[in-house]
C-alpha cells in the first residue's frame, strides 16, 4: 500500500474531506474512456476540496498504483494478468450467464475489492464511501458498512446496466435492498433509471436522486478549426443491440435517395460488428456507412464537430454521454424518445427525438437536419446552451460535493 501525502506542491490541505470510490470501471491511462466520466467527477471534486481516493481492478500493463491529476488510483489484483478480463470490456455479467462457474472468480474479485477498500479506509481515515455500480460493487458496499458500521457514509451510484439487471433479473433488487437501505443516498443518472425501480421496489426508491454524470467542457466544445460536413451523421456508442445501429443504417439508406452525398461513421466495438458489416454491404452503402475504433475523446472532439449531427438510437439507455458530448461542441443532435435520453433532449427543442425501432422516422429527422440549416443551427445552439449549464464537470462535481457534505 503506497502512504498518501497531502502536503506536496498543489495538494489539497490536510482537513479537506476525503471520499473513497469503489468502483470496476476507471481510466487505465490518460485519454483513455473506460470509466472516464468518474474521473471527471473525482477530478471535479478535487477542486471542490474534496480528497479522492479510488479503488478498481487491475488490468494488463497498468501500474497497481499511480496517481493522475492528482486522484490516487489503487488497482486490486483478483487474478492471474491474462484472466483479469472483468473489468473495462463492458461484459461481466454476460460472462457470467456464459459460464456460471466463474463466479469464483467474482468472489475473488470482490474480496480483492472489499481488501483494498478497507485498508484505504483504515489508513487514510475515510470517512465517505461512494460505490459505483451497484451490481457488482455494492457486495463491497455492503461489506464495508458491516465492518466500519458508523464510521463511514456509504453512497451508491447506478448508471444503466446494473438498474437493468436489479430490475430485470428475479430476487437481484430484493438481494441488494439491505445495502440500498444502509446507504445515505443512491444517484442514478436519469429519471428513467428512477422509474426502473420505483415499479419494482417503491420503498428503495425513496432513497435514489438523479444526477447526471459529468463530460469535460476543457475537451469537448466549438472548435472553429474544424470544418462542418453538413452531409456527415456520426454515432459513438458500442457495437450491441440495445443501440440499435442496424436501423440507424437502414434509415441512411432511405435517406441517400434524397441525399446522396451522406455518410454514416459509426464509433465503437462490440459483438454486432460483423451483422453491421453484411447490413452495410447488403444495402449497397459500402464506402457511405463506415466502422471505426474508438477514439480518444479529445479527437472524438473532431468528430463532433466536423459532423452535421449525431444520432443516439439506443433504447433503454441510462443515459447517454455521446450525445451530451455532441451538445457541448455546438452539434445537432437526434436521439430515440426512450431511457434516459429524454433528459436529454427536449424534443424540436435541445434536439430531435424519434420512436424506437422507427428506421423511416429517423430518416425523416436526419434529413430534415441536413437540408434546414435553420433547424440544424437552432438545435445546435439550445443544445449547446442546455449542456453547459446541466452536464458539464463542474456542474456534477458541485452537486455531489453538497450531497457528500449534507449531515
Amino acid at each position: 500500500m503506497v502512504k498518501t501525502n497531502l502536503n506536496i506542491e498543489g495538494g489539497l490541505r490536510d482537513n479537506s474531506l476525503k471520499v473513497l470510490f469503489v468502483t470496476h470501471n476507471y481510466i487505465r491511462f490518460v485519454g483513455d474512456f473506460a470509466g472516464v466520466f468518474l474521473h471527471l467527477l473525482a477530478r471535479g471534486l478535487r477542486e471542490q476540496g474534496i480528497e479522492v481516493f479510488v479503488v478498481a481492478p487491475h488490468d494488463a500493463a497498468v501500474p497497481e498504483y499511480e496517481e493522475i491529476d492528482g486522484i490516487k488510483i489503487y488497482r486490486f489484483r483478483y487474478a492471474a494478468v491474462d484472466r483479469e478480463t472483468f473489468a473495462y470490456r463492458g461484459d461481466m455479467h454476460r460472462q457470467l450467464l456464459r459460464n456460471p462457474f466463474k463466479v469464483f472468480r467474482l468472489r475473488r474479485f470482490i474480496r480483492a475489492s472489499f481488501r483494498t477498500a478497507s485498508d484505504l479506509i483504515e489508513q487514510e481515515q475515510i470517512p465517505i464511501v461512494s460505490v459505483h455500480w451497484l451490481v457488482p460493487n455494492g457486495l463491497v458496499g455492503k461489506k464495508l458498512k458491516k465492518k466500519f458500521g458508523d464510521r463511514i457514509r456509504l453512497f451508491l451510484s447506478s448508471h444503466g446496466t446494473d438498474v437493468r439487471l436489479l430490475t430485470g433479473i428475479p430476487l437481484m433488487l430484493p438481494y441488494f435492498r439491505t445495502v440500498i437501505s444502509e446507504s445515505d443516498c443512491w444517484t442514478v443518472v436519469s429519471n428513467f433509471l428512477k422509474e426502473q425501480v420505483m415499479t419494482k421496489d417503491r420503498a428503495v426508491g425513496t432513497k435514489i436522486r438523479v444526477m447526471p454524470m459529468p463530460n469535460d467542457e476543457s475537451i469537448f466544445y466549438p472548435d472553429k478549426n474544424v470544418q462542418k460536413d453538413h452531409h456527415l451523421v456520426v454515432a459513438t456508442s458500442r457495437l450491441t443491440i440495445q443501440k440499435r445501429l442496424h436501423y440507424l443504417v437502414e434509415a441512411i439508406k432511405i435517406v441517400s435517395a434524397e441525399i446522396p452525398e451522406i455518410g454514416l461513421e459509426i464509433y465503437g466495438v462490440g459483438p454486432e460488428k460483423m451483422k453491421l458489416v453484411r447490413l452495410i454491404e447488403e444495402r449497397g452503402l459500402t464506402g457511405r456507412v463506415s466502422l471505426k475504433k474508438p477514439l480518444p475523446q479529445n479527437r472524438l472532439r473532431e468528430v463532433y464537430n466536423r459532423a452535421a449531427v449525431v444520432v443516439l438510437n439506443s433504447i433503454g439507455e441510462g443515459f447517454g454521454l455521446g450525445l451530451t458530448e455532441a451538445m457541448l461542441c455546438r452539434t445537432a443532435v437526434i436521439g430515440t424518445d426512450s431511457g434516459g435520453i429524454r433528459d436529454i433532449i427536449d424534443d424540436n427543442d435541445t434536439g430531435l427525438l424519434v420512436p424506437p425501432d422507427d428506421p423511416e422516422r429517423l430518416a425523416l429527422a436526419i434529413e430534415k437536419v441536413l437540408t434546414d440549416q435553420s433547424v440544424r443551427n437552432r438545435l445546435a445552439e439550445a443544445g449547446h446552451q442546455k449542456a453547459q449549464f446541466s452536464f458539464t464537470s463542474g456542474s456534477a462535481a458541485r452537486a455531489y460535493a453538497d450531497l457528500f457534505r449534507e449531515q
